[in-house]
């Protein structure tokens, strides 16, 4: 791109210089316009489809009439050659003193005073009141406030809606940067003024006590620690911090955009209000309450995880399940497919499947979530359950008229390092399913004789493509005739 000239919508020319940074999403250049002004020039390529463009030119005019001191500039935009590709550029004022995470550093390695970290959340509110009147940021973070002398300016705003939208189901990144994510960016719910405010609320907290609320080696933890994580008292970190500061920031960092200030104006009026003194015996009512918020807080969360990761389970379990009759429904399909004057029929039951051919059965059934789990009278049968790694079961059997006459247990394995598991066969005594006769013996219909023959008997991986011969076989002994 070094020495390309671009044209803008209105005609103006920019000629590009040098790299001066990039990102996920760009590269940014310092460019001269026909007046030799610097200017920025953000370029994202490459981008081929039309409505991926037009969406980028609705998103920059909507806000090319933004004016505020703490808003970047956005001047010119339009379409180029990046290569062989098209691309997208974006042309603001050019801020030649970097971003505000060199700021932050800064403060880290010498802490600056409370007021001064306060003037600049002004400014970033100031800017924010402008560009909540025409949109939501999605990506407001250090590298994403431009400083200019003693001027903070909020960048990249015109792009943000436009990378989350043509993004989403491409990648992770346009919903925004991990570290600086609401909860409700987490869980994929709709954006509001006060996700950007949370976004605030992070940088707010690095200002103060040199590091961000939560910091995790991969993007999983950081969401369970965003979503149910009590944030800290940032005092605690920091006892210079006035407790105005700390609960404004504590308020900023609520889970629940209800919890938090629903605008920018809301906080400046907040960071402007200055309490009266207090007696001791104020202060010390005002310390017990926090703390309890604060413990109040962390059972909530701890609760809300563990309902969470209880839905989650079982999701997944609900999952496996399906990929198991699914696995058995693709031999029956194949099966029937070769059949003309008979068919193998199919009805859903509770808890599973059977299906039916003259006269006999096959059933395939779950038990009830948590069923495995639900004797704590029998510890020895749970910590066989444990050491095997069972988290749920169920049973295949095959009926005669009725009556019972072959079965096998099925149980669920999923070791810590397995985020869905594996299925396998117990069986009581080596049968057709492992090449060997064998005469029928009653398999555990409840959790309890389960964890039983789990213990004593030997388990059989279901999986692909061995499954299919599996279920060949277990088809094959329903049919057969005695």
């Amino acid at each position: 791109m070094i020495g390309q000239v671009l044209t803008g919508k209105e005609g103006r020319k920019f000629t590009v210089v040098r790299e001066i940074g990039r990102g996920g999403f760009g590269i940014v250049y310092l460019a001269e316009d026909e007046n030799r002004v610097p200017r920025a020039v953000k370029v994202i390529a490459p981008v081929s489809d039309a409505a991926v463009r037009l969406s980028f030119e609705r998103e920059i005019q909507s806000t090319l009439g933004l004016a505020s001191e703490n808003l970047l500039s956005i001047v010119d935009y339009g379409e180029c050659l990046v290569g062989s590709s098209r691309g997208l550029f974006a042309v603001s004022e050019y801020c030649p003193d970097g971003d505000y995470r060199n700021v932050l550093t800064s403060f880290a390695e010498q802490k600056r005073p409370i007021q001064e970290i306060v003037a600049h959340v002004r400014q970033i509110l100031e800017g924010l009141k402008v560009l909540h009147t025409k949109t939501i940021h999605r990506d407001l973070k250090p590298e994403n406030v431009l400083v200019a002398g003693d001027k903070l300016k909020i960048g990249d705003f015109g792009l943000a809606k436009f990378v989350d939208e043509a993004t989403r189901t491409l990648t992770f990144k346009g919903a925004g940067t991990p570290r600086y994510m609401a909860p409700e960016v987490w869980t994929q719910q709709h954006a509001a003024l006060a996700t950007d405010l949370y976004a605030l609320g992070v940088m707010f907290f690095e200002a103060v006590t040199g590091q961000p609320p939560f910091d995790a080696p991969d993007a999983q933890k950081l969401r369970d620690m965003h979503l149910y994580t009590p944030v800290p008292r940032p005092k605690s970190l920091n006892a210079e911090i006035p407790d105005l500061v700390d609960g404004v920031i504590k308020k900023l960092l609520s889970k629940s955009t209800r919890d938090r200030y629903q605008n920018a104006d809301e906080v400046l009026a907040a960071l402007q209000a200055v309490p009266r003194p207090a007696d001791s015996t104020i202060v010390g009512l005002a310390d017990r309450i926090r703390r309890h918020h604060d413990t109040a807080e962390a059972e909530t969360l701890a609760h809300e995880k563990a309902m969470q990761q209880e839905q989650d389970s079982q999701a997944r379990i609900r999952y496996m399940e399906q990929q198991l009759l699914e696995l058995i429904q693709e031999v029956i399909d194949e099966l029937n497919s070769q059949l003309v004057e008979t068919k193998i029929a199919r009805r859903e039951s509770y808890g599973g499947r059977v299906y039916d051919f003259q006269g006999r059965e096959l059933a395939i059934q779950f038990f009830s979530p948590q069923e495995l789990y639900i004797n704590p009278e029998v510890p020895g049968r749970m910590e066989t359950l444990r050491k095997r790694h069972a988290i749920h079961g169920g049973l295949v059997e095959i009926r005669e008229y009725g009556e019972d006459r072959e079965g096998w247990n099925l149980v669920l394995v999923r070791p810590p390092d397995d985020l869905y598991g594996g299925w396998r066969i117990v069986e009581t005594r080596l049968s057709p399913l492992s090449g060997q006769a064998t005469r029928y013996e009653p398999i555990a219909t409840n959790a309890q004789l389960f964890a039983d023959n789990l213990e004593r008997f030997s388990c059989y991986c279901i999986a692909y493509p061995q499954w299919a011969n599996q279920a060949e076989a277990l088809l094959a002994v329903t049919c057969a005739r005695a």
